[in-house]
């Protein structure tokens, strides 16, 4: 495994055995299935979980026990097998189980990592997906806080999120490729996405990006139909937190630039202003239905924020959602 991470990855993966007395709490059925080591893998650690018997091993089986070794270890479990038939990577791909076959394939989907020498594609190795575009996560925040989108179709989704048919096309590949959902149907497509809503925003968020593309300040705001109280105006509202005094605002850029064009803002500055504006990548408007931007897109726009009142009223934002 270490010479097959070395060469794909040019990474150190400081595979070693686990010790005797790191095994002390691991029940014997564990013991019997599993020769296991520890390692890192891209800053993440990681449990190598050598299956013993693979003929007993089912997906669902591999699963639950993994579950008990990431909750013993604490850390990510990856199943380790000598031979695998490809209708047995099949079922485990599809199940989401992290599992690695030397010189064959590395499937990791936590770490957002495939590596697939199978088909004889010169063993390139590559992240399934490093970041989403601004319409894949917006979509994925549409379908989490607005609509589902679970078994529309393709047109259904562009009329729901005002992209081109291109558009859908190319973020629903994007979650396809970040093992989000699969593509159902032959003539007319529709998605299933393989998590429940809480699942899914877990999986996705280290593939989202910040909404807000750029900041500057107005001493005058425009129609407040394009705006949404963003920034700790919003999350004041929807915590207890305390409102800064300077009142932030988010709007979508195509609606900011048409409304620069025509000098609805006044005194437009990137430093000072009364009011500061946030410029999304998307439109606020379409994932809020009250004055205030949607709580995942806030959550992710403060994430990095390292203010402690921000962090914890980030945590309530998060505990109080409705999944």
């Amino acid at each position: 495994m270490e010479q097959y991470i070395a060469q794909n990855f040019g990474l150190n993966a400081g595979i070693k055995p686990l010790k005797k007395e790191e095994l002390v709490n691991l029940p014997l059925y564990l013991k019997a299935n599993y020769s296991l080591s520890h390692g890192v893998l891209n800053g993440k650690q990681l449990i190598w979980a050598n299956v013993l018997n693979n003929e007993n091993s089912t997906p669902d089986q591999l699963k639950k026990q993994g579950h008990q070794l990431r909750q013993i270890f604490h850390a990510s479990v990856v199943f380790v097998f000598n031979k695998l038939d490809s209708w047995q990577r099949k079922r485990l791909i599809e199940k989401q189980v992290a599992f690695a076959q030397p010189f064959k394939q590395l499937f990791i989907p936590e770490l957002f990592m495939q590596l697939n020498d199978v088909a004889g594609n010169n063993n390139i190795a590559a992240p399934l997906v490093e970041k989403f575009t601004a319409p894949a996560q917006f979509a994925i925040l549409y379908h989490l806080q607005v609509r589902s989108l679970e078994q529309k179709t393709f047109q259904e989704i562009a009329e729901f999120l005002h992209y081109s048919a291109m558009t859908i096309t190319r973020l629903i590949k994007e979650m396809q490729n970040a093992q989000l959902l699969s593509v159902e149907g032959a003539k007319e497509k529709s998605i299933k996405f393989n998590l429940p809503k809480k699942e899914l925003w877990q999986k996705a968020l280290p593939l989202f990006i910040s909404p807000v593309r750029e900041i500057c300040f107005t001493d005058q705001l425009p129609n407040d139909n394009y705006l949404k109280n963003a920034g700790d105006t919003a999350l004041a509202a929807y915590s207890m937190l305390s409102e800064s005094a300077q009142k932030t605002y988010a709007i979508g850029k195509d609606e900011f630039r048409s409304l620069k064009l025509d000098s609805s803002f006044k005194n437009l500055d990137r430093k000072n202003g009364n009011f500061k504006i946030e410029v999304w990548h998307y439109n606020p408007i379409l994932l809020s239905q009250i004055k205030e931007v949607d709580k995942l897109s806030l959550y992710l726009s403060m994430q990095n924020d390292q203010d402690e009142r921000i962090q914890r009223a980030l945590q309530y934002l998060l505990n109080d959602m409705q999944w």
